[in-house]
């Protein structure tokens, strides 16, 4: 009886609701709200009469292969039960439901949903699996609750499985039946369901992050330090201790465990100074840091062999470094422009760049300005430019107006005497030029390393004997052929991490095709007018964020020819 009254006052709140829309009342619980998103993007809830639906083959089933397993040992249970089933991706899309009597089955039926059905908010209003999508948290939704008149009499109670790491959202799970007494005692035993899904990712698909966690947390227990975890797609744990770290030591402790460096004993320069830290690494992608003492300024830690800045032998390069050199003992501001990836940096600094380590020049990372703000960075570089050192400005492209010409009075003002290079990523010969009068500073390109591919080999040995002397990681006439065919779009920083990536997999001695990404394994030879026209395409691409037609105004060829080159090239397009 009870189940009625709530049912009929849900649905008198629900009309009351949509007369108050016309009326400006505000709504503020999360179902009211959710009415109101539904109500935007549908309308009245008359116009819902059906469950749409989307074909088989575009539904992902590497969801399902991965849960299926578990989900049907839960589906046992639930026969005689009236219960069903059902696995979502994050967009709502029904992947597959279970059922263990007729009733369930029947209800399913019912109500459309059917693998393949489209659940998500703005597309059947509100209910048990799009709104879990859209809130990222469990929820249930009973009877009236519901948007579409035809879930009145079913109750779905739906939680998100998130990744233990990344904590992105995977999939949905929703457990529905006809409207019940007891549908409250369902919301506890959806989340255990969720829990043991999310603890079969770590066990099945990401051994490594489950071998990650438990040493962090064994770390963490024993020792009263600092200590930060790193996991997949950027995602971080840290220890309660760890939160005394200023936000741009956080993001200077992660860029070294992005290096993939061998285990061990680092000395980084944090705000504080020089630190001590402990790498350890769990596999690819996965690695734990515990943050030590200060040391002295003088400390000579052992570190990894850096990778030379002059590896490479060809007329491009030796052009470049040498005009670097130049700028490095004239006080007039220098522009080191090109693609990400190619070296500016680490020219400029006449040394690697690692974030964090200590070089004999000063680097200023104007990224930092987002953390700390205009004024301190703008302090923070007017300090460095009192010193002797050469100054290195990285990344300027990051700032806004209002940065740049205060840097720019700032150098106009202290009248400065020490070298001053920048670093700015852009192939707009605009955006160049602009800096270049801003700043009363000359141009240096620093060259893409398709445009000095001779060096490729050079560069191959510097790093490999960087990051792991003791692989003697060599690459096989084969494997050099398809590495200068490829197009390397992330330029240094590509092949750094690419023998970064077979270091992790524990690669020795000579490395074959098969050893590469698939992506360099069909990689053919391009002629020259090959590569300037698919470095033409490239560019129109990502002058048009990856619109084709666009593109194709931009070359002034036909769409058709855009999408014929694209295959041909190989190109995606995003």
């Amino acid at each position: 009886m009870s189940e009625l009254f709530d049912n009929r006052v849900t649905g008198k709140a629900k009309e009351t609701f949509f007369a108050s829309l016309n009326e400006g009342e505000a709504q503020t619980t999360e179902l009211l709200a959710s009415w109101q998103r539904s109500q935007a993007a549908i309308g009245d809830p008359g116009n819902l009469h059906d469950v749409p639906h989307v074909p088989e083959a575009l539904l992902d089933e590497h969801l399902l292969d991965m849960f299926g397993a578990p989900l049907n040992r839960f589906a046992e249970d639930l026969e005689g039960t009236g219960l069903a089933l059902l696995l979502a991706d994050s967009r709502g899309q029904i992947l597959e439901r279970w059922t263990e009597d007729r009733q369930a089955q029947s209800h399913l039926d019912r109500v459309g949903t059917l693998r393949g059905a489209v659940l998500a908010e703005n597309v059947v209003g509100t209910n048990g699996v799009g709104t879990v999508a859209t809130l990222g948290k469990p929820v249930q939704i009973r009877g009236t609750e519901h948007f579409a008149d035809f879930y009145q009499d079913a109750v779905c109670t739906g939680a998100p499985v998130l990744h233990p790491v990344t904590k992105k959202l995977l999939a949905i799970l929703t457990i529905s039946c006809d409207m019940t007494p007891r549908s409250d005692l369902l919301k506890p035993l959806v989340r255990t369901m969720t829990s043991q899904l999310e603890q079969h990712v770590l066990s099945v698909e990401q051994p490594n992050s489950r071998e990650m966690l438990n040493l962090f947390m064994e770390i963490s227990r024993s020792r009263n330090v600092p200590v930060v975890a790193f996991g997949p797609s950027g995602a971080m744990i840290q220890s309660s201790r760890a939160n005394t770290l200023a936000p741009h030591d956080m993001n200077l402790i992660r860029l070294l465990s992005e290096e993939r460096r061998p285990n061990g004993s680092y000395v980084l320069e944090l705000s504080t100074g020089p630190v001590r830290l402990d790498l350890t690494s769990v596999g690819p992608n996965n690695s734990v840091v515990v943050v030590g003492d200060s040391v002295d300024r003088r400390s000579r830690t052992p570190q990894p062999k850096p990778l030379t800045v002059n590896a490479g032998r060809s007329p491009e390069w030796l052009g470049v470094t040498s005009q670097v050199d130049r700028a490095r003992m004239t006080p007039e501001p220098t522009l080191l422009v090109g693609e990400t990836g190619v070296g500016k940096t680490s020219l400029a600094l006449k040394a690697p760049y690692i974030a964090g380590y200590l070089t004999k020049s000063v680097l200023c990372d104007a990224a930092e300005r987002h953390i700390i703000g205009s004024r301190e960075w703008l302090t923070k570089l007017s300090g460095h430019l009192q010193t002797d050192s050469v100054v290195v400005v990285r990344g300027i492209e990051t700032l806004d107006v209002p940065a740049l010409d205060g840097m720019r009075a700032l150098l106009e003002a202290q009248e400065t005497t020490v070298p001053v290079l920048m670093t700015l990523t852009s192939d707009n010969p605009e955006e160049i030029r602009v800096n270049e009068l801003r700043f009363g500073a000359r141009s240096i390109r620093v060259p893409a390393l398709r445009d000095h591919l001779s060096d490729l080999p050079d560069l191959w040995q510097a790093i490999a004997e960087s990051l792991a002397p003791s692989a003697r990681l060599i690459a096989s006439p084969e494997t050099l052929s398809l590495l200068m065919a490829y197009s390397w779009p992330g330029n240094v920083k590509e092949l750094r991490r690419l023998i970064n990536q077979l270091v992790a997999s524990g690669k020795t001695g000579t490395v074959t095709p098969s050893d590469l990404p698939s992506a360099m394994q069909s990689s053919k030879t391009l002629s020259m007018i090959e590569r300037v026209e698919l470095e033409a395409i490239r560019k129109a691409l990502q002058e048009a964020k990856g619109n084709r037609v666009k593109a194709a105004d931009i070359l002034g060829v036909s769409r058709a020819t855009v999408y014929r080159k694209m295959k041909a090239y190989r190109i995606s397009g995003e």
